[in-house]
C-alpha cells in the first residue's frame, strides 16, 4: 500500500471511528453528516469525498457487488452447481470487510434504522438478481425459472442467516474475541447453516 493509499485508508477509519459512536448516542437518522465531519475533524468536502451518502457509512462494509455471481460465472462450466455456489458464498465471506468491533456496531445501527434494514434487503435483492441471471446462463434456462430464481434466493438466504447467527453468537459478544478469529467465526456459521438446512430441510406447504 502506498502513502497516499494509507493516508486515505486511514481518513476512512477515522470518519467511521467518529461516525458509529454519533449513530448510537443520537440515532442514525437524527446524525448529521456536518456533526460527522466536525466529530472526525475533517472538512465536509473531505467526507462527502470518502463517503457520498450517509448510508454508505454504514452499508459500504456489507456491500457485495455481484461477487457472488462473478464468482459463480469463473467457475467451470461442468462443476456442479452445488459446488459453484459454495465457491461464490466464500467469495462474498473471504473479501476484506469489517472487522468484528464495526461488525458489531454496524449490526446495532441498522437494527435501529428501518431505511437501513430496507437498504441492507435491497443488497440482498440485487446480489440475488444477478446470481440468478448467472445460474440462467450456465444451465441455458431463462433468468425467471423457477429452479434459478429458488437456488440463487437460497444461497442469499445463507448469508442472511450466517449473519444471524454470527451476530447471536454469545462468543461474539464476549470480550475474549479478535479480528482474526471472528473472520472463521463467520464461516463457521455459513457451515452450520448449510448442514443444518441439509439435514433438516424447510418443509413446503402441501397444497
Amino acid at each position: 500500500m502506498g502513502l497516499r493509499e494509507k493516508h486515505a485508508a486511514q481518513t476512512r477509519e477515522l470518519i467511521l471511528d467518529a461516525a458509529f459512536p454519533l449513530f448510537l448516542e443520537r440515532g442514525y437518522e437524527q446524525t448529521t453528516m456536518e456533526e460527522i465531519a466536525a466529530r472526525a475533524q475533517v472538512g465536509t468536502t473531505t467526507l462527502y469525498r470518502y463517503y457520498p451518502s450517509k448510508d454508505m457509512l454504514v452499508m459500504g462494509p456489507l456491500e457485495l457487488n455481484g461477487q457472488m455471481a462473478t464468482e459463480f460465472r469463473s467457475r467451470p462450466a461442468d462443476e456442479p452447481v452445488e459446488v459453484s455456489l459454495g465457491h461464490a458464498v466464500r467469495a462474498a465471506l473471504t473479501v476484506p470487510r469489517a472487522g468484528l468491533e464495526r461488525f458489531l456496531q454496524i449490526r446495532q445501527v441498522i437494527l435501529q434504522s428501518s431505511s437501513l434494514a430496507t437498504r441492507l434487503l435491497e443488497q440482498y435483492t440485487d446480489e440475488r438478481t444477478r446470481l440468478q441471471n448467472a445460474l440462467a446462463d450456465r444451465l441455458g434456462r431463462p433468468s425467471h425459472d423457477l429452479y434459478c430464481r429458488a437456488t440463487a434466493r437460497t444461497a442469499i438466504m445463507v448469508l442472511e442467516l450466517a449473519g444471524e447467527v454470527a451476530g447471536e453468537d454469545t462468543w461474539v459478544l464476549s470480550t475474549e474475541r479478535n479480528d482474526d478469529d471472528f473472520a472463521d467465526r463467520v464461516l463457521d456459521s455459513v457451515t452450520h447453516v448449510v448442514r443444518q438446512l441439509m439435514d433438516t430441510p424447510p418443509s413446503l406447504p402441501q397444497l
